[in-house]
């Protein structure tokens, strides 16, 4: 559970930065904050799937420690 929450606080981070970087780009015109955007975005999607894989990963790991002490 704990790995799971990391990595949605991480991909809460990556998603303002892009959207700060969306408002530089609509507001400059800037091609580096569209690039910006766009890795942000793809960053936060890729948390996101590692916090949706993060519990059957601790619940796998948790049973290979038990499955050793038996």
């Amino acid at each position: 559970m704990m790995t799971q929450r990391l990595w949605l606080g991480l991909a809460v981070v990556y998603t303002c930065t892009a959207v700060v970087q969306l408002y530089l780009l609509a507001s400059t015109g800037a091609v580096w904050a569209g690039t910006l955007t766009a890795v942000g975005f793809v960053a936060a999607l890729l948390c996101v799937l590692a916090a949706w894989k993060a519990p059957k990963r601790e619940r796998d790991d948790t049973r290979e420690i038990d499955s050793h002490q038996s």
